[in-house]
């Protein structure tokens, strides 16, 4: 299977985030449906526990877009995102969350990240206006 070049890579970690995945997965496809972009989906699996995985293993065997990194181990919120970032081949890149979570516990390893990761960070963004106006179901 051929991938299409790639404008805007989505990175979305996931953290036993089994009861809210399938609606933001849905919600993410109905927003970037419109755009006249080529996309791709990155789910970073932060060593779940729940059926998180088994769930992203259908969205990348039935979604061309999707494509999933499993982390062996847990890890902080931050280096979920970072390792999506390492991953992406889009010009573009934007953090989506499935759930609301609390940046407080991110704050302090994100006030001196790596350069790299610090200026990369820069060019997404966390949340969209658009993800409140999208129904789940």
């Amino acid at each position: 299977m051929t991938r299409l070049p790639v404008t805007c890579s989505i990175i979305v970690p996931v953290c036993n985030d089994e009861e809210a995945l399938f609606g933001a997965y849905k919600r993410l496809k109905h927003i970037m449906k419109p755009a006249a972009i080529s996309y791709e989906f990155i789910f970073v699996d932060n060593h779940s526990t729940d059926r998180s995985a088994e769930m992203l293993r259908v969205f990348c065997a039935a979604d061309i877009r999707v494509r999933v990194i499993y982390l062996s181990a847990r890890a902080s919120h931050a280096a979920a995102i970072a390792a999506g970032i390492d991953h992406a081949v889009g010009s573009g890149i934007a953090v989506m969350e499935v759930k609301p979570i609390d940046r407080k516990a991110d704050m302090a390893e994100l006030s001196n990240p790596h350069k790299s990761y610090a200026i990369r960070m820069m060019e997404g963004f966390t949340h969209s206006p658009l993800w409140d106006s999208v129904p789940a179901g």
